[in-house]
Parts: C-alpha cells; structure tokens; sequence
C-alpha cells in the first residue's frame, strides 16, 4: 500500500511541473498555481504537523506547534487560542500518534493557490479515521503551517456498524390453540 501511494503521488507529482508559456496560452481557464513538490516534503509536512498537534494535546503546551507557523499565523493564534481551538479533540482523548506509523491518504491532490499549499489528507486509524486540511506558506525556502483544521471521526465500517439496527422479534407462542391468546382479567 505505502509503495502504491507513493507511485500515485509521484505520477501525480510528474503532472504538476509547470506548463511553458505556449502551453499556458493554449488554456482557455486560468489553473490554480502549480508546481513540483517532492513526495518527501508532502509526506513530511503532513506527519510532522499531526505529530506536533498529537505532543501539544497530549502536553497542554502549544508553543511548538504555534512556533511552526508563519507569523500571521502566530499573530492569530497565541497558546490560549490553540487550546481552546483542539478542547474538542483532546477532551475526546483522541491519539494521534498511528499518523507516525501510517502512510497518509490524500483524497485530493495537493494544490498550491495564491502561493499556499494546500493539503487535504486522512489517516485510516482504527477506531477512528483522522482528517486534516492543511494550509502552508513557503517563507525563506522552509514550509511554514498557514492553517489546520481537524477531525476524528469513525471509519466507514464502524458507522456502517453503528447504523446497523437488529430487530429481534419474538417467538410466537408455541400452543395447541390456534386463536391469539386474550388478556386475562383480574
């Protein structure tokens, strides 16, 4: 599996280099901005973002995650504004640490639109599948975190499960009698 997603971004990567100036003439639509960008760094932004998410939940400390932000980001989110931002997801105890061990799936490609990469990617964690839209600015040559957004929500089979209603119904009576029982009166 982890061979095949990175053989899909990797053609999916060979299909974003940028177009010649004739190929972009021949666009009748303007494109969202695109260029290459290594399987290594989208992997690698998406891991270490949800594991620094994952040690600032499990500490109540922030700071590094804050710190791993462009400054309009750090400017609108300081420690308080973090905690309140992710009380849902650590008051549900939700461990994000198999992000380390999986491989992440992007159901969408990733897109860079207005000089922002956006990366919209779900970990297949059991028993609750993690889902991330992600956001970063490449500030002096590093990726820096623009925006996050999170949620935890059971995978396809466990809600399957869980709409799945049995309904029991009881046995008939097993009597000689062939007519319905009648309630008896006190």
């Amino acid at each position: 599996m982890r061979v095949l997603l990175h053989l899909a971004i990797a053609v999916w990567l060979s299909g974003i280099v940028p177009a010649t100036a004739q190929e972009q003439a021949k666009s009748p639509a303007p494109k969202p901005q695109q260029a290459a960008i290594a399987v290594a760094t989208v992997v690698t932004l998406i891991k270490g973002t949800v594991m620094a998410l994952h040690q600032a939940n499990a500490t109540g400390n922030y700071s590094v995650l804050r710190d791993l932000g462009t400054p309009v980001f750090r400017e609108q989110f300081d420690q308080a504004a973090l905690v309140h931002a992710f009380a849902n997801l650590r008051a549900r105890k939700v461990d994000l640490s198999a992000a380390l061990l999986l491989s992440p799936s992007l159901p969408k490609n990733p897109e860079l639109k207005n000089g922002e990469l956006i990366l919209a990617s779900s970990f297949p964690a059991q028993p609750l599948q993690i889902n991330f839209d992600l956001r970063f600015v490449q500030i002096d040559g590093i990726w820096r975190l623009a925006g996050l957004a999170d949620d935890a929500v059971p995978t396809a089979a466990q809600a399957m499960a869980a709409a799945t209603v049995v309904v029991e119904w009881p046995e008939p009576a097993k009597t000689g009698n062939k007519q319905p029982a009648k309630p008896q009166k006190k």
